[in-house]
């Protein structure tokens, strides 16, 4: 479950609870906007899972499948996200106002910022971490992956192969040094 503050596709950025699902060759994205009175999702995406068997997408979505969507979970997790509190609103915003303040572009002072979220929100046993950086910075999460894998060669965050991760290094907490990253520390 996920707090994201943008949709796939073009449209304008909106606030929201996402869940993902996979359901044998199906990946199930549901969606809810947090200003929702209900806890269903307002919106469910089904499309191949990128490990997928080719031969189970083949034969297409079955109403097997759409009957193991569990929207019941979803309405549940949903309810405690979309709740999330003003002042965790008014941290988001004043994490984006400090990003914002760093020196422009993909700077090392952002690349050890932006690494030093990512490492929180893993050591939080987030499965998606892109998607909460999405959340906390503004970025769209394709973007936000090419600045990790230039964090990692330019040496702010260790790599792990296959799955997310990695640790600061000493490059990264020499960087951090001086730049306050209280916010950083807030998810």
């Amino acid at each position: 479950m996920t707090n994201t503050s943008d949709h796939e596709g073009g449209a304008a950025p909106r606030a929201g609870v996402e869940q993902v699902q996979r359901i044998g060759a199906w990946k199930v994205t549901m969606w809810l906007p947090l200003d929702s009175t209900s806890g269903n999702p307002r919106e469910i995406r089904i499309e191949p899972h990128e490990e997928a068997d080719p031969q189970e997408v083949a034969r297409g979505i079955t109403s097997t499948i759409l009957r193991q969507i569990d929207t019941a979970a979803f309405a549940k997790d949903a309810g405690s996200m979309t709740r999330l509190t003003r002042a965790g609103q008014q941290a988001i915003e004043n994490f984006r106002r400090e990003l914002a303040g760093l020196p422009k572009g993909v700077s090392d002072e952002y690349l050890a910022v932006l690494s030093a979220l990512y490492v929180r929100f893993v050591n939080l046993g987030r499965t998606a971490p892109a998607q909460d950086l999405e959340l906390w910075t503004g970025t769209k999460q394709a973007t936000l992956k090419g600045h990790l894998r230039a964090a990692r060669q330019r040496g702010f965050l260790t790599k792990v192969e296959g799955k997310a991760g990695g640790q600061l290094t000493d490059k990264a907490i020499e960087t951090l040094r001086g730049i306050d990253v209280e916010q950083v520390r807030q998810p």
